[in-house]
């Protein structure tokens, strides 16, 4: 939610500085102006209040909507013929037309007529001070989200490093079990080979007496043999 409110408060912050830049421009090459309509000759179209941003250029069409300095002052209308150099305009609520006049006079075309221009100009403050307030409630809460992923950061990374520490010591009890088997396996072969040893040598010795006893057995034989022989 914060995101996309942190979104909505820049984007309608890079295009009000783009319109505003637009407009500095136009402002500091002499081709636009804004004016205010005092009268109702272009009603329906153009009321009475209504603001105008109008743009200069060359050439001028029949049927667009210009302004241009008369006598009486600064007059919005809009071409209905032109006759060369001299242009002849009406007021759309009007129902004759207005005196000739030469192309030069005209300031320029109509190209934004009240809607929004009406609101920003008529709200300008009020505006001003809402986007300053968005844009410090955006920063406050753009803080507090930074924070929260901050502590979470820590958070995470202090659970992974309790999980790795877990993980190291299980390895580690792990190896030491293996250790031990490994130990207690070879005390059990050693343990099987020395007994294999000695059984071994307690045959070796069974198989002697054996022998000896065996010639101990057949010395007697053999001299009762000689006795008889003599």
């Amino acid at each position: 939610m914060i995101k996309i409110y942190k979104l909505f408060v820049n984007i309608i912050f890079i295009t009000i500085i783009a319109l505003l830049v637009v407009y500095l421009v136009f402002r500091v090459t002499d081709k636009v102006e804004i004016y205010r309509v005092k009268t109702g000759s272009m009603e329906e179209k153009i009321h009475v209040g209504d603001y105008i941003m109008i743009y200069r250029k060359d050439n001028y069409n029949v049927g667009e909507i210009v302004t241009y300095v008369s006598n009486d002052g600064f007059i919005t209308h809009r071409i209905i013929r032109k006759e060369g150099n001299k242009v002849i305009t009406k007021g759309d609520a009007n129902n004759t037309e207005d005196r000739e006049i030469i192309a030069s006079t005209i300031v320029g075309e109509a190209i934004l007529i009240g809607g929004i221009l009406n609101f920003v100009i008529n709200y300008k403050y009020v505006i001003v001070c809402v986007l300053i307030s968005l844009y410090l409630f955006s920063c406050y809460f753009g803080d507090v989200r930074d924070q929260k992923e901050k502590e979470e950061n820590i958070e995470n990374k202090n659970t992974s490093l309790d999980e790795q520490d877990k993980k190291e010591k299980e390895e580690n009890v792990q190896e030491e079990v293996k250790k031990e088997e490994i130990e207690k396996t070879e005390e059990v072969e050693d343990k099987k080979e020395e007994t294999e040893t000695e059984e071994k040598k307690e045959e070796i010795i069974e198989n002697k007496e054996e022998e000896k006893k065996e010639d101990l057995d057949e010395k007697p034989l053999l001299k009762r043999k000689d006795k008889k022989d003599k």
